[in-house]
């Protein structure tokens, strides 16, 4: 192909000309918005972690306190022989944190933010909820995104998505057991008493 001929197709009138503008607009766009895509890919990605945990869930569930009061429950899970209480917390960058200190920190770039132990009232939460169950196993687990890292380590009770075990899947989940159905049914209806 010689340059001259090249040159002397009119490429304003070739129907190529719109579908290059196209792409290349595209391109534009995703580079662009690449950090909010990845974002919003991860999100979901662990949204759809999440959701496969356990036989059924649920989510935004109000709990009475004990003490007269309520508190929301992030997720409800049924597995085949406890219930768990999993609260989400939406920390990014690295945290430091212990089993029984009072405040944990985060660390994003230069800045580090200090917060009250969420252990202290998951436990509250769980304790609450083993009220209204008492004949089923209820564990309380924290849940933190893939915006968190833990340099230092985590205790148990926190869960990201790349170390959550795999019987906590619904699919390695056997049939629950009638006692945890029965549980299942009175936790779940909790909201409508309150």
């Amino acid at each position: 192909m010689k340059l001259d001929n090249f040159t002397y197709q009119d490429w304003l009138n070739n129907a190529l000309l719109p579908i290059v503008i196209i792409i290349v607009a595209i391109v534009i766009v995703v580079l662009i918005n690449r950090h909010k895509l990845r974002q919003h890919w991860q999100e979901r990605s662990t949204r759809r972690c999440l959701n496969r945990i356990g036989i059924d869930q649920r989510s935004n569930l109000r709990c009475p306190d004990g003490l007269g009061g309520s508190f929301n429950i992030d997720r409800l899970v049924m597995l085949h022989d406890s219930i768990l209480l999993v609260s989400l917390k939406p920390f990014s960058g690295n945290i430091y944190c212990a089993d029984n200190i009072p405040e944990w920190t985060q660390l994003v770039g230069p800045k580090s933010f200090k917060f009250e132990n969420p252990l202290f009232d998951l436990e509250h939460q769980v304790n609450a909820i083993r009220i209204q169950a008492p004949d089923v196993p209820i564990r309380g687990f924290l849940f933190f995104d893939h915006r968190a890292r833990f340099p230092k380590g985590h205790p148990e009770q926190v869960l990201y998505p790349a170390n959550i075990p795999e019987n906590f899947f619904g699919v390695n989940c056997p049939e629950p057991d009638d006692t945890v159905l029965k549980t299942w049914d009175v936790l779940v209806d909790l909201p409508k008493r309150l």
